[in-house]
Protein backbone atom coordinates (compact mmCIF):
# COMPACT_ATOMS: atom_id res chain seq x y z
CA UNK A 1 0.00 0.00 0.00
CA UNK A 2 2.57 2.33 0.84
CA UNK A 3 4.49 1.62 -2.31
CA UNK A 4 1.35 1.98 -4.37
CA UNK A 5 1.29 5.76 -2.44
CA UNK A 6 4.68 6.67 -2.80
CA UNK A 7 4.10 5.95 -6.74
CA UNK A 8 0.79 8.41 -7.11
CA UNK A 9 3.25 11.09 -5.35
CA UNK A 10 6.00 10.47 -7.80
CA UNK A 11 3.45 9.96 -10.72
CA UNK A 12 1.66 13.58 -9.95
CA UNK A 13 5.35 15.35 -8.91
CA UNK A 14 6.77 14.44 -12.58
CA UNK A 15 3.38 14.93 -14.83
CA UNK A 16 0.73 16.87 -12.76
CA UNK A 17 2.81 19.39 -10.37
CA UNK A 18 4.50 21.03 -13.26
CA UNK A 19 4.10 23.19 -16.31
CA UNK A 20 3.31 20.53 -18.87
CA UNK A 21 0.12 19.01 -17.90
CA UNK A 22 -1.28 21.72 -16.44
CA UNK A 23 -0.20 24.28 -19.48
CA UNK A 24 -1.77 21.32 -22.21
CA UNK A 25 -5.44 21.49 -20.29
CA UNK A 26 -5.26 25.46 -19.76
CA UNK A 27 -4.74 25.75 -23.96
CA UNK A 28 -7.48 23.25 -24.31
CA UNK A 29 -10.17 24.72 -22.33
CA UNK A 30 -9.31 28.44 -23.40
CA UNK A 31 -8.69 27.66 -26.98
CA UNK A 32 -12.07 25.52 -27.34
CA UNK A 33 -14.13 27.82 -25.41
CA UNK A 34 -12.79 30.57 -26.40
CA UNK A 35 -15.22 30.55 -29.67
CA UNK A 36 -18.24 30.51 -27.22
CA UNK A 37 -18.26 34.45 -26.60
CA UNK A 38 -17.82 34.95 -30.57
CA UNK A 39 -20.74 33.28 -31.06
CA UNK A 40 -22.79 35.08 -28.90
CA UNK A 41 -21.39 38.39 -30.25
CA UNK A 42 -22.74 37.90 -33.74
CA UNK A 43 -26.26 36.55 -32.36
CA UNK A 44 -26.42 39.01 -29.89
CA UNK A 45 -28.50 42.28 -30.93
CA UNK A 46 -25.85 44.61 -28.20
CA UNK A 47 -25.28 47.91 -31.03
CA UNK A 48 -29.29 48.56 -30.18
CA UNK A 49 -31.38 49.56 -27.78
CA UNK A 50 -33.30 46.46 -27.39
CA UNK A 51 -32.57 45.06 -23.71
CA UNK A 52 -30.12 42.52 -23.10
CA UNK A 53 -27.74 43.61 -20.74
CA UNK A 54 -28.42 43.93 -17.24
CA UNK A 55 -29.95 47.21 -15.79
CA UNK A 56 -26.97 48.99 -15.02
CA UNK A 57 -27.87 52.12 -15.87
CA UNK A 58 -31.71 52.67 -15.92
CA UNK A 59 -33.28 53.76 -18.74
CA UNK A 60 -30.38 53.82 -21.05
CA UNK A 61 -30.31 49.82 -22.62
CA UNK A 62 -28.25 51.02 -25.41
CA UNK A 63 -24.83 51.94 -23.02
CA UNK A 64 -25.89 48.65 -20.80
CA UNK A 65 -25.14 46.69 -23.86
CA UNK A 66 -22.42 48.35 -25.00
CA UNK A 67 -20.38 47.58 -21.39
CA UNK A 68 -21.55 43.98 -22.11
CA UNK A 69 -20.13 44.00 -25.56
CA UNK A 70 -16.69 45.34 -24.56
CA UNK A 71 -16.84 43.27 -21.36
CA UNK A 72 -17.33 39.80 -23.82
CA UNK A 73 -15.00 41.29 -26.48
CA UNK A 74 -12.14 42.08 -24.58
CA UNK A 75 -11.99 39.43 -22.28
CA UNK A 76 -11.55 36.52 -25.89
CA UNK A 77 -8.52 38.12 -25.96
CA UNK A 78 -6.97 37.56 -22.25
CA UNK A 79 -8.50 34.02 -22.35
CA UNK A 80 -6.58 32.89 -25.28
CA UNK A 81 -3.29 34.35 -24.39
CA UNK A 82 -3.11 33.38 -20.89
CA UNK A 83 -1.36 29.94 -21.44
CA UNK A 84 1.05 31.29 -23.84
CA UNK A 85 1.99 33.85 -21.13
CA UNK A 86 2.41 30.50 -18.94
CA UNK A 87 4.56 28.80 -21.22
CA UNK A 88 7.51 27.85 -20.30
CA UNK A 89 10.05 28.06 -23.28
CA UNK A 90 7.90 31.57 -24.38
CA UNK A 91 8.96 33.08 -21.22
CA UNK A 92 12.32 31.73 -21.35
CA UNK A 93 13.50 31.90 -24.99
CA UNK A 94 11.41 35.13 -26.24
CA UNK A 95 11.12 37.80 -23.08
CA UNK A 96 10.40 40.74 -25.49
CA UNK A 97 7.08 38.75 -27.40
CA UNK A 98 6.34 37.62 -23.32
CA UNK A 99 6.12 41.11 -22.18
CA UNK A 100 4.00 42.50 -25.77
CA UNK A 101 1.81 40.05 -25.04
CA UNK A 102 1.60 40.49 -21.22
CA UNK A 103 1.17 44.24 -21.80
CA UNK A 104 -2.26 43.35 -23.91
CA UNK A 105 -3.16 40.74 -21.68
CA UNK A 106 -2.93 43.64 -18.65
CA UNK A 107 -4.90 46.44 -20.73
CA UNK A 108 -7.62 44.09 -21.96
CA UNK A 109 -8.00 42.23 -18.69
CA UNK A 110 -8.52 45.91 -16.45
CA UNK A 111 -10.96 47.37 -19.25
CA UNK A 112 -13.21 43.85 -19.14
CA UNK A 113 -12.96 43.65 -15.41
CA UNK A 114 -14.00 47.56 -15.13
CA UNK A 115 -16.83 47.45 -17.41
CA UNK A 116 -18.80 44.28 -15.97
CA UNK A 117 -18.46 45.70 -12.33
CA UNK A 118 -21.44 47.60 -12.62
CA UNK A 119 -23.57 45.10 -15.13
CA UNK A 120 -22.38 42.19 -11.84
CA UNK A 121 -24.17 44.52 -9.15
CA UNK A 122 -27.08 45.04 -11.21
CA UNK A 123 -27.82 41.18 -12.11
CA UNK A 124 -31.44 40.53 -11.37
CA UNK A 125 -31.36 37.39 -10.20
CA UNK A 126 -30.41 38.63 -6.58
CA UNK A 127 -27.80 39.05 -3.69
CA UNK A 128 -25.84 35.93 -4.70
CA UNK A 129 -25.27 36.00 -8.16
CA UNK A 130 -24.32 39.94 -7.62
CA UNK A 131 -22.20 39.22 -4.62
CA UNK A 132 -20.28 36.55 -6.87
CA UNK A 133 -19.97 38.38 -9.91
CA UNK A 134 -19.07 41.65 -8.07
CA UNK A 135 -16.32 40.20 -5.92
CA UNK A 136 -14.76 38.92 -9.45
CA UNK A 137 -14.67 41.85 -11.15
CA UNK A 138 -12.99 43.51 -8.52
CA UNK A 139 -10.60 40.81 -7.90
CA UNK A 140 -10.22 40.30 -11.43
CA UNK A 141 -9.27 43.95 -11.66
CA UNK A 142 -7.16 44.05 -8.81
CA UNK A 143 -4.95 40.37 -9.33
CA UNK A 144 -4.14 41.82 -12.41
CA UNK A 145 -3.23 45.35 -11.59
CA UNK A 146 -0.75 43.26 -9.00
CA UNK A 147 0.71 41.49 -11.91
CA UNK A 148 1.12 44.10 -13.80
CA UNK A 149 2.90 46.03 -11.02
CA UNK A 150 4.80 43.32 -9.95
CA UNK A 151 6.30 42.87 -13.55
CA UNK A 152 7.29 47.04 -13.49
CA UNK A 153 9.17 46.54 -10.11
CA UNK A 154 10.78 42.98 -11.67
CA UNK A 155 9.43 41.04 -9.07
CA UNK A 156 9.67 37.86 -11.04
CA UNK A 157 8.59 35.70 -7.89
CA UNK A 158 5.22 37.94 -7.15
CA UNK A 159 4.46 38.75 -10.88
CA UNK A 160 4.13 35.30 -11.59
CA UNK A 161 1.83 34.45 -8.29
CA UNK A 162 -0.20 37.20 -9.07
CA UNK A 163 -0.85 36.12 -12.85
CA UNK A 164 -1.55 33.10 -11.55
CA UNK A 165 -4.67 34.29 -10.02
CA UNK A 166 -5.61 36.88 -12.62
CA UNK A 167 -5.78 34.12 -15.17
CA UNK A 168 -8.21 31.85 -12.44
CA UNK A 169 -10.56 34.83 -12.30
CA UNK A 170 -10.25 35.03 -16.41
CA UNK A 171 -10.66 31.40 -16.79
CA UNK A 172 -14.19 31.63 -15.11
CA UNK A 173 -15.65 31.93 -18.38
CA UNK A 174 -14.75 28.64 -18.98
CA UNK A 175 -15.76 27.13 -16.09
CA UNK A 176 -19.85 29.18 -16.36
CA UNK A 177 -20.08 27.86 -19.83
CA UNK A 178 -18.90 24.04 -18.99
CA UNK A 179 -21.41 24.40 -15.83
CA UNK A 180 -24.00 25.10 -18.00
CA UNK A 181 -23.06 22.41 -20.62
CA UNK A 182 -23.39 20.03 -17.83
CA UNK A 183 -26.34 21.00 -16.12
CA UNK A 184 -28.60 21.15 -19.18
CA UNK A 185 -26.85 17.71 -20.29
CA UNK A 186 -27.68 16.17 -17.25
CA UNK A 187 -31.69 14.84 -16.47
CA UNK A 188 -31.57 16.29 -12.55
CA UNK A 189 -33.58 18.71 -11.51
CA UNK A 190 -31.51 22.08 -10.10
CA UNK A 191 -32.76 25.13 -8.42
CA UNK A 192 -31.88 27.99 -10.82
CA UNK A 193 -30.55 29.91 -8.48
CA UNK A 194 -27.56 27.00 -7.76
CA UNK A 195 -27.36 27.15 -11.53
CA UNK A 196 -26.12 30.95 -10.93
CA UNK A 197 -24.43 30.60 -7.33
CA UNK A 198 -22.43 27.70 -9.75
CA UNK A 199 -21.69 30.31 -12.32
CA UNK A 200 -20.98 34.16 -11.04
CA UNK A 201 -19.55 32.01 -7.55
CA UNK A 202 -17.92 28.54 -8.00
CA UNK A 203 -16.72 29.73 -11.57
CA UNK A 204 -14.12 31.90 -9.80
CA UNK A 205 -13.59 30.54 -6.54
CA UNK A 206 -12.77 26.97 -7.47
CA UNK A 207 -10.16 28.49 -10.56
CA UNK A 208 -8.24 30.48 -7.15
CA UNK A 209 -8.24 27.43 -5.11
CA UNK A 210 -6.45 25.31 -7.65
CA UNK A 211 -3.97 27.92 -8.69
CA UNK A 212 -3.34 28.59 -4.92
CA UNK A 213 -2.27 24.46 -4.55
CA UNK A 214 -0.33 25.11 -7.63
CA UNK A 215 1.41 27.96 -6.41
CA UNK A 216 2.20 26.04 -3.21
CA UNK A 217 3.44 23.21 -5.54
CA UNK A 218 6.15 25.02 -7.79
CA UNK A 219 8.81 27.33 -7.70
CA UNK A 220 8.56 30.44 -9.89
CA UNK A 221 10.20 27.93 -12.78
CA UNK A 222 7.21 25.73 -12.38
CA UNK A 223 9.59 23.07 -10.64
CA UNK A 224 7.71 20.92 -8.43
CA UNK A 225 8.88 21.60 -5.17
CA UNK A 226 9.15 18.31 -3.42
CA UNK A 227 6.29 16.86 -0.66
CA UNK A 228 7.87 18.06 2.35
CA UNK A 229 7.44 21.97 0.89
CA UNK A 230 4.54 21.45 -0.75
CA UNK A 231 2.92 20.61 2.42
CA UNK A 232 4.66 23.43 4.42
CA UNK A 233 3.44 25.65 1.71
CA UNK A 234 -0.04 24.38 1.77
CA UNK A 235 -0.25 25.79 5.73
CA UNK A 236 -1.63 29.57 4.89
CA UNK A 237 -4.64 27.71 2.17
CA UNK A 238 -7.32 27.58 4.89
CA UNK A 239 -6.40 31.08 5.71
CA UNK A 240 -7.10 32.32 2.57
CA UNK A 241 -9.88 30.32 1.98
CA UNK A 242 -11.60 31.56 5.24
CA UNK A 243 -10.96 35.27 4.20
CA UNK A 244 -12.90 34.35 0.58
CA UNK A 245 -15.31 33.04 2.79
CA UNK A 246 -16.09 35.32 4.90
CA UNK A 247 -15.71 38.59 2.34
CA UNK A 248 -18.06 36.79 0.25
CA UNK A 249 -20.68 36.33 2.60
CA UNK A 250 -20.63 39.93 3.57
CA UNK A 251 -21.40 40.84 0.26
CA UNK A 252 -24.64 38.54 -0.38
CA UNK A 253 -25.65 40.12 3.04
CA UNK A 254 -24.70 43.70 2.05
CA UNK A 255 -26.26 42.87 -1.75
CA UNK A 256 -29.50 41.75 -0.16
CA UNK A 257 -29.73 44.63 2.69
CA UNK A 258 -29.59 47.51 0.48
CA UNK A 259 -29.94 45.89 -2.71
CA UNK A 260 -32.76 43.58 -2.07
CA UNK A 261 -34.31 42.19 -5.60
CA UNK A 262 -38.44 41.76 -4.80
CA UNK A 263 -38.72 39.36 -7.85
CA UNK A 264 -35.44 38.04 -8.99
CA UNK A 265 -35.30 36.76 -12.66
CA UNK A 266 -32.93 33.78 -12.99
CA UNK A 267 -33.07 32.36 -16.67
CA UNK A 268 -29.95 32.18 -18.57
CA UNK A 269 -26.85 33.81 -18.90
CA UNK A 270 -27.31 36.19 -21.96
CA UNK A 271 -23.83 35.09 -22.96
CA UNK A 272 -25.47 31.50 -23.37
CA UNK A 273 -26.02 31.67 -27.00
CA UNK A 274 -28.78 29.57 -28.69
CA UNK A 275 -31.61 31.36 -26.57
CA UNK A 276 -31.15 35.00 -25.66
CA UNK A 277 -32.91 35.96 -23.05
CA UNK A 278 -34.58 39.42 -22.29
CA UNK A 279 -31.74 40.04 -19.13
CA UNK A 280 -28.32 38.97 -18.38
CA UNK A 281 -25.08 40.22 -16.39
Amino acid sequence: MRQHIKSVWNFSGKYILNENLPWQLLMLGAATLSVAPVFFLMIAPLTTAEPIAATAFEGRPLLNNILLLIHVLLAIVPLFLGPWLFHPALRRDYLPLHRTLGKIYIFTCLISAATSFPLAFAHPAGAWPRAGFGLLAIAWFGFTYLAYTYARQKNIVQHRRWMFRSYACTYAFVNVKMYGMILNGIAVEVHPLMVKILQSCFSWMSNLLVAEVYLAATTYLGVYVGHKLFFKNLRSLPIKAAAVVLIFAATVFISDRFFHVENPVYGHDARDFGARPPIAR
